[in-house]
């Protein structure tokens, strides 16, 4: 576990599916420029994630920190009464400057900044 770092995609269709690793380094940029990362930083990890893989995962720190992030997207867009009042990118913000006990500087956002 490098970060932790999270952020939601929202209303994802069946039919986007198949462009699911598009919508996600679309989403990952926005989010990172609205963190304040620089161009040259977002360029660099953009190219770093030209391929994507997803997998399951039997780390039971890695399941337990989803299991909170999906519990606080899903308490916060509650608060909001419904994801049409929810400004997403935000949230995401909110979301990771929350503390996980699986990371060293208990907040993602906080340890995304010394990966990169």
């Amino acid at each position: 576990m490098k970060s932790l770092y999270s952020f939601l995609i929202p209303k994802v269709l069946t039919a986007n599916i198949k462009n699911i690793e598009e919508e996600f380094l679309i989403s990952l940029s926005l989010n990172l420029q609205a963190e304040g990362f620089s161009l040259e930083i977002i360029k660099k990890v953009m190219q770093e994630y030209q391929e994507i893989g997803f997998a399951k995962t039997a780390s039971r720190h890695v399941l337990g920190a989803m299991n909170q992030l999906a519990f606080e997207y899903e308490v916060l867009i509650q608060m909001k009464e419904g994801l049409e009042n929810v400004k997403v990118v935000g949230m995401n913000k909110n979301i990771n400057r929350t503390i996980l006990k699986g990371i060293k500087l208990l907040h993602p956002i906080e340890a995304l900044r010394e990966v990169l």
